[in-house]
């Protein structure tokens, strides 16, 4: 029995350290799931705690699930576990029965369960935890008192260590499809197709043709018909591509975010957080695409009037651009972000805390 304890214990604290890892890294990401819940809920009592909360919400379930990995001070860590399911497990079977919220946001950006299947997984935990504390006479710590609890604080620190560096900088893991690398462009073979629309004279029946393929050099069908209108079947855009339109709403996608020139890419979706400080760190970046004669352009998706309103606040001299809010959050994790393309390739991203220099500009050109 002990060895059968001691197993469910080390399964228990794997999910837990990975659950809480996974959203420590990015604690943007779990503060925007968090906002969510408090919007379908109507908490919005809890909306100014939300990174606070996504801070310490991964922390907690990492020390935990580390201190069952490594059996440091298991009794413990086997209560603090059955607190979190005891919260979360009636909280999943609401997400279950409602689709309140379509994501839980279990394991963050890196594996997307459905909220029966994550119902269904917390039943598992949970009982797996009840065992484990009925059989809680099998759990032996292993050090002494202080070096536990040094430990244990040293994972803290960790944990913590790597939610500052999300914030400050980009997830040390990123598990978003946005990844340096990745081609937002369609696929070369899937074109528009055009069709012509033809009427039968003799019987007002409409027939469509694809455009290449009509026989107009057949007189006498075409003596039989006349011309009604035509049809385009736009090509399918990628599902990763982020659309982009300017002030008139005209689609932009092309010279934005497919542009085959290096195009450099300031992304805020809440352009209100721009300030004095962080404009003139902007300004260096714009300097230096200019300098080496990139595109440039801000994507957001403020209204348009406070746009002008800010550019001419800190006199930033940019073109801009709009696109969907949850798209440019996923884009980067950063408010503002910069994000360098090239023909449609994702080559480099930066936060505002990171230098503008002119070798990462350099990389991008190479």
């Amino acid at each position: 029995m002990k060895k059968v304890v001691n197993i469910i214990r080390i399964l228990i604290g794997l999910v837990f350290v990975f659950s809480g890892f996974v959203k420590a890294v990015d604690p943007w990401g779990f503060q925007f799931k968090l906002e969510d819940y408090f919007i379908a809920f109507n908490w919005d009592i809890f909306m100014p705690f939300a990174l606070a909360l996504a801070i310490l919400i991964p922390a907690a379930e990492f020390i935990i699930g580390f201190a069952l990995l490594v059996n440091l001070k298991p009794k413990y860590a086997i209560w603090g576990s059955l607190i979190f399911m005891a919260f979360f497990l009636p909280l999943t079977l609401y997400l279950a029965i409602t689709n309140a919220v379509s994501d839980c946001g279990c394991f963050g950006e890196a594996i997307k369960l459905s909220n029966w299947n994550t119902f269904y997984k917390n039943i598992i935990i949970t009982a797996a935890i009840i065992f484990v504390i009925w059989q809680r006479k099998y759990l032996k710590s292993w050090l002494k008192n202080t070096m536990e609890w040094i430990i244990i604080a040293i994972s803290g620190v960790f944990i913590f260590g790597v939610s500052a560096y999300g914030l400050a900088y980009l997830p040390i893991v990123d598990f978003l499809p946005y990844k340096i690398g990745v081609d937002l462009k369609p696929d070369p073979n899937l074109k528009d197709k055009y069709f012509v629309i033809y009427k039968n004279i003799n019987t007002g029946q409409l027939e469509e043709y694809p455009a290449n393929q009509y026989p107009w050099d057949d007189s006498l069908w075409m003596a039989e018909h006349e011309f009604v209108d035509t049809r385009i079947e736009k090509a399918q855009k990628p599902a990763l591509l982020i659309m982009t339109y300017d002030s008139t709403g005209y689609d932009i996608t092309d010279s934005v975010m497919l542009n085959k020139k290096p195009t450099m890419l300031i992304v805020s979706y809440n352009i209100e957080k721009i300030n004095q400080k962080n404009s003139e760190k902007l300004k260096n970046w714009i300097n230096l695409a200019e300098k080496y004669n990139l595109n440039t352009y801000l994507i957001t998706s403020s209204d348009s009037k406070l746009v002008e309103q800010q550019l001419n606040n800190y006199k930033l001299k940019i073109p801009y651009a709009f696109a969907d809010d949850i798209a440019l959050k996923m884009f980067i994790r950063a408010n503002p972000g910069i994000v360098f393309m090239k023909d449609g390739v994702i080559k480099a991203k930066y936060t505002i805390n990171h230098k503008a220099d002119e070798m990462k500009v350099k990389e991008v050109l190479n």
